[in-house]
């Protein structure tokens, strides 16, 4: 008797390919799946993805949010997919660590997205401008003055009384510092992400501690040219002077009465008491000359030195 037995099997094979929209942009981080089975793997930046299909006539599952799930047979060992936008109302997504793209009901921390028309509603000429008022917890002072003034930003109060309390700025998933917030043209970004906890941003270890602030900008698409003009100039003047006292003039000594004695060189306001008389201002001049001036009170007088100062952004 002659017994025979015969093994067959599926031949796999690999299959690459490229994910794109219909306006032929690549679809990043998109999810493609062997359907009936748990092989899944994720378009590049590029769109681009390369997956060993265990059965030889297998189909691909494309899906990513905002678009409708596609299944493909793919002929041969290429595949391009063009995805179609879901036209559906769709949930928020916010941008978390390192660029990945989340439904905000599935995290378990507190965002906010705030896109680029809120931003540049109000025609403002750098970022903090166009993010104050709009995220709860996020408080934003400019500490001086100038086209790239220093901003100092926290969420949620301050953590520390001696260390750093402002959050890590991330642009397009690379950290910068936050002194380059003034540097960033409103009218270039596409949407940002406040990330107010230190567990959203856990990824960056200890430099995001305060929370984060993610910028993400615009990019070029293969859609109809568009050009947008637009003209913003934006005045600042000083709104208010530190309060000085009026009584007594520049001086830092006393004499032997307790009272103060006036000098023409001192910043100090310990002199005696203003009264009419002329008196020397600074030094004498390289020929002995001297100036003179009323000895009494000018409270506007440093004011007059402050301009008018303008930014403007085209």
């Amino acid at each position: 008797m002659l017994l025979s037995a015969t093994l067959a099997s599926a031949q796999s094979r690999v299959v690459t390919g490229m994910v794109k929209d219909q306006a032929g942009e690549p679809v990043k981080f998109a999810s493609v799946t062997e359907v009936g089975t748990k092989n899944v793997v994720t378009t590049d930046a590029n769109g681009s993805f390369t997956i060993k299909l265990k059965e030889a006539s297998s189909k691909l599952s494309i899906s990513i949010v905002g678009f409708n799930t596609q299944e493909v047979s793919p002929s041969g060992n290429t595949a391009t997919v063009t995805m179609v936008r879901n036209t559906k109302e769709m949930e928020a997504v916010v941008v978390t660590g390192l660029g990945q793209q989340r439904q905000a009901k599935e995290l378990g921390y507190s965002t906010a997205k705030i896109k680029s028309a809120e931003l540049t509603q109000a025609k403002v000429v750098n970022l903090q401008n166009g993010l104050t008022g709009k995220v709860s917890g996020l408080n934003i002072q400019t500490v001086n003055n100038g086209v790239f003034a220093d901003t100092r930003i926290t969420l949620r109060g301050i953590r520390s009384l001696t260390g750093n309390n402002q959050p890590m700025l991330v642009l397009d998933g690379v950290p910068i510092s936050l002194g380059f917030i003034s540097s960033i043209n409103p009218n270039d970004i596409a949407d940002v992400t406040i990330l107010k906890s230190a567990s959203s941003t856990a990824i960056y270890g200890p430099d995001g501690v305060n929370g984060a602030i993610v910028i993400t900008t615009k990019r070029g698409s293969k859609q109809k040219p568009s050009i947008t003009l637009s003209h913003t100039i934006q005045f600042e003047t000083v709104a208010f002077m530190p309060k000085f006292q009026t009584q007594f003039g520049s001086g830092s000594s006393e004499d032997a009465n307790h009272n103060g004695v006036y000098d023409p060189i001192e910043n100090q306001g310990y002199g005696d008491q203003f009264d009419g008389s002329l008196r020397q201002i600074g030094f004498d001049g390289p020929n002995g000359e001297k100036q003179f001036a009323t000895y009494e009170a000018r409270p506007n007088e440093k004011k007059k030195i402050l301009e008018r100062g303008y930014d403007k952004s085209n």
